[in-house]
């Protein structure tokens, strides 16, 4: 068995490479072809080397973040199962799996003990977390102009970024709109919404629950939304998710999907997994995948 390992050396804190030496250190025995992302949504051409000599019985560890593991996941065969080890700035794939140390994650691999698990695909890439509109959006895309992120990376403190600029949207009330076809046909607009998520799992932000039943262990999309006119109801919204309140709160409004067909006007920022996207309309369809876990 051959693993090959995709590595993005930029995501996070940058602590890639490093990984990637010690697995080279501590497990001679493995047999092991490596590939280093160069550039940004370079994943496609990663994949596609590392498949002219792939063969049955192989196996990839996706070494990234969350944006990473999605965009090889997009160009990686279905019928593959993977590993990842998370080195992003948010890691909520990760923290929502409980997935190992890197230990443990070589030991899955050579035991061959998988899982299966959900994602959601759309022509347009994958979706292992979350789709976010309104609030979530703009603090990301917020983040990925921000020097303090780079800065805070530098030293393992990336996802406060997020809770700095997550504050700011109170002030700033960045809203959205969007269409959503759900799976009975019915079609459901919002408008002026300061949070949106349609969540195929846990967490998002480095670790800010989306909604406690959400997990890749089943077929179900959670799509959550709120209005936040005011300061005070947006901060009553914060406060909801911070504290874990999802189910008790009177703001926040939930509903289960099994597909979805999602429109977005041109205005609205639309991130998918911590990564802006340019997409104004998927269908989000289940695939069933294996991890090694």
């Amino acid at each position: 068995m051959t693993v090959y390992i995709i590595a993005n050396p930029h995501a996070g804190a940058q602590l890639a490479v490093d990984i990637v030496e010690e697995i080279q250190v501590n497990y001679p025995h493995l047999e092991k072809k490596i590939f280093f992302t160069t550039c940004p949504n370079d994943e496609k051409n990663q994949v596609q080397l590392a498949l002219q000599t792939w063969q049955e019985g192989d196996t990839f560890l996706v070494i990234g973040g969350d944006g990473t593991l999605s965009k090889v996941l997009y160009h990686l065969p279905q019928n593959i199962p993977f590993s990842y080890y998370p080195v992003g700035s948010g890691n909520d794939f990760a923290r929502a799996l409980q997935l190992p140390d890197l230990a443990a994650t070589i030991a899955n691999i050579e035991a061959g003990n998988t899982r299966e698990i959900t994602i959601f695909a759309a022509e347009e890439g994958i979706l292992l977390n979350s789709l976010d509109l309104g609030f979530a959006a703009w603090v990301v895309n917020e983040a990925a102009h921000s020097t303090l992120k780079r800065l805070l990376n530098r030293l393992y403190l990336g996802k406060l970024t997020y809770i700095f600029i997550a504050i700011l949207s109170l002030l700033k009330n960045p809203v959205a709109s969007v269409k959503i076809q759900k799976n009975n046909q019915e079609i459901l607009e919002l408008d002026h919404v300061y949070f949106f998520s349609v969540a195929n799992n846990t967490y998002f932000g480095g670790g800010i629950m989306i909604w406690p039943t959400a997990t890749v262990y089943d077929s179900q999309l959670h799509m959550i939304y709120a209005k936040g006119e005011t300061f005070w109801k947006r901060l009553a919204i914060l406060l909801t998710l911070v504290f874990k309140q999802h189910q008790q709160s009177s703001y926040l409004q939930h509903e289960v999907l099994e597909t979805a067909h999602i429109k977005i006007p041109r205005e609205s920022i639309v991130e998918v997994d911590g990564e802006i996207i340019s997409s104004r309309e998927l269908t989000l369809k289940a695939q069933k995948r294996k991890i090694y876990l």
